[in-house]
């Protein structure tokens, strides 16, 4: 959410062509795609884990600028509010380095499920 912050989404914008990564956050849709395509018995562990985006504010920028959203809603500007856009994703990253790179918090599922 920080990086979507720092780009000005609002949740507004209209969907991206992309997977959005957070399309299966909800256990209840996942659970019920698994279950259409067979599955039974699904589980779900949460795991939090820090994840690394760079060893400095730069390289982490220039990671993030590959990001099919990132790059989706920094189209949509005019140069001007993108050049803005990436000024307020640099401080942000830059909110997050510590003397070992710029990390962030970071939550997943690992989902079993048994196949009928």
């Amino acid at each position: 959410m920080v990086i979507e912050d720092a780009l000005g989404g609002s949740g507004d914008s209209p969907a991206s062509e992309a997977p959005d990564p957070f399309s299966l956050a909800e256990p209840a849709k996942v659970d019920g795609i698994l279950d259409a395509a067979g599955f039974t018995a699904v589980t779900f562990s949460d795991v939090q884990r820090p994840i690394f985006f760079g060893q400095d504010v730069g390289a982490a920028l220039e990671w993030v600028r590959g990001f099919t959203s990132t790059q989706e809603a920094l189209a949509g500007l005019g140069t001007a509010s993108a050049d803005r856009a990436l000024g307020r994703l640099r401080e942000a990253l830059g909110a997050h380095a510590a003397g070992n790179g710029v990390w962030f918090d970071s939550r997943a599922w690992i989902v079993k499920a048994h196949r009928r």
